[in-house]
């Protein structure tokens, strides 16, 4: 499936790209919201179409990924057991026609030209246990979300459904944003409660291995006093750090969450310590 490229779309191509898409998941909002689980629970089958009912029933997984995606093995030819409604067909076609691209239409980005797996743009605690795509998302997702606060003075961020707390890491002990992250899945949030500790014992060893450059950036963001360090929440962010140049100060963080079984966040970290670059 070729799929379209919003890259060669002008401005008005790109707005009637979102109204297309914007109706096409409203009109199948019940089926496209929906999670495996509630086809069994809500028994989602029976609020098909009966004419969809009949085309789609007994078919293998492979049968109907072969004829809605129409992507046959090679050799294969897509053959339709009866005649398909109008009205799948067409949501077959919109569908196709408004996927985007899974071929890349630009270079690697830079930050992997020296290792494809590994971003130069983020340091190594950041990157650990993190996929080179997730990793390129966090980066650029938070800075985004840096520049936001930054701009329109928000002190505090709420990363919701933040499963293994990624993101909420990075925004908290690299870019100095005060989070707090909430998941629903039990797992998740003590898996990221694991990680928090991971990074914040890798955060201790940099800075007893490098009391200079932590000292530095100490002073470059304004060092606090003991109370306000001791509080476990900081007051305000120290000045802005640079994602790739100087040092990443974690700042104010989330508070050590208490209690609530459905929230996870970084610990609060001792002002003045960093990861370099």
């Amino acid at each position: 499936m070729p799929g379209i490229s919003a890259r060669g779309l002008s401005h008005e191509g790109r707005k009637q790209l979102a109204v297309n898409l914007t109706r096409v998941l409203a009109l199948y909002r019940s089926i496209l919201d929906a999670y495996i689980i509630e086809f069994f629970t809500d028994n989602l089958w029976d609020t098909l179409p009966c004419s969809w009912q009949e085309a789609l029933d007994g078919l293998k997984p492979p049968q109907l990924a072969t004829m809605l995606l129409g992507m046959p093995g090679e050799g294969e030819v897509v053959r339709y057991r009866s005649v398909w409604p109008l009205t799948l067909l067409a949501l077959k076609s919109t569908a196709c026609a408004l996927a985007f691209t899974r071929t890349p239409g630009f270079q690697t980005p830079s930050e992997f030209l020296e290792n494809p797996s590994q971003s130069s743009r983020l340091t190594a605690p950041f990157r650990k246990h993190v996929r080179p795509k997730k990793q390129h998302e966090i980066r650029r997702l938070g800075e985004l979300v840096k520049k936001l606060s930054d701009f329109t003075g928000c002190t505090q961020v709420v990363d919701v459904g933040s499963g293994q707390g990624h993101l909420s890491r990075f925004m908290a002990l690299g870019l100095g944003l005060m989070v707090k992250s909430i998941d629903g899945d039990q797992r998740l949030v003590e898996r990221a409660q694991h990680l928090d500790q991971e990074l914040l014992q890798a955060l201790e060893k940099e800075e007893k291995r490098n009391p200079q450059i932590c000292a530095a950036g100490a002073t470059a963001s304004g060092a606090r006093s003991p109370a306000a360090t001791e509080s476990g929440c900081p007051s305000g962010p120290p000045g802005p750090g640079e994602p790739c140049g100087g040092l990443l100060q974690p700042g104010s963080t989330a508070c050590p969450t208490g209690g609530d079984a459905y929230s996870t966040g970084p610990a609060a970290v001792p002002s003045g310590t960093g990861f370099p670059c």
